[in-house]
């Protein structure tokens, strides 16, 4: 089960300037956020974890984004 709803990920694509998405579109954005996400939850948890801490904070999550960004 996927964790956006379609209905987000439509307002998302027209939030960003088109007024007509298709259903596929909608379904493969919520895929790629989904996908991405996880590897930048999976990169701050490792971040956490180098600071020997259980709680993912912002900076981790920041940090993780960052080296996506490269």
């Amino acid at each position: 089960m996927s964790e956006f709803s379609l209905s987000s990920m439509d307002r998302l694509i027209r939030k960003a300037g088109n007024n007509r998405v298709s259903e596929d579109a909608a379904v493969e954005l919520n895929a790629v956020l989904e996908s991405l996400g996880k590897e930048i939850a999976k990169e701050a948890i490792r971040k956490a974890k180098q600071e020997k801490l259980k709680t993912i904070k912002k900076k981790h999550i920041k940090a993780a984004v960052k080296e996506f960004e490269k």
